[in-house]
């Protein structure tokens, strides 16, 4: 475990932890630009969760998460799910961001995650 751990701080990650909930976060920033310079900065959140209560979690994220100034999309990857599941919240129709939440069984594929599920099964590579 504690290479996967090595592994994923090397893209960024760090320990999290909040609502009964454990795993990894980190922070990207995208930024548009232009000859003139930069037009647009914004961020998304991800998060790879290994310790969690499934589907209470999901409700605990939906009425606790809020979104965030310059976040555009919170993303959290449930690991080692017993069904798939992908749940979505718009914050102000969209304006403030998005909350995504995918309830992950090895094996499934979603587009939106695929980097997320890639690094995430680092970890049954022996990483």
């Amino acid at each position: 475990m504690t290479e996967w751990e090595d592994f994923l701080k090397g893209y960024g990650f760090e320990p999290w932890s909040d609502g009964g909930m454990q795993g990894w976060y980190r922070k990207t920033a995208f930024v548009k630009d232009c000859l003139a310079g930069e037009i647009a900065r914004y961020y998304a959140d991800d998060y790879i969760i290994i310790s969690h209560e499934g589907d209470r979690s999901v409700r605990w994220l939906q009425g606790h998460w809020r979104g965030q100034e310059d976040v555009m999309k919170h993303r959290f990857l449930l690991l080692d799910c017993p069904a798939s599941s992908l749940t979505k919240k718009a914050f102000w129709l969209g304006i403030r961001g998005w909350l995504e939440v995918l309830q992950y069984r090895e094996g499934d594929v979603e587009k939106r995650f695929e980097d997320l599920i890639y690094l995430a099964q680092q970890r049954r590579c022996g990483r």
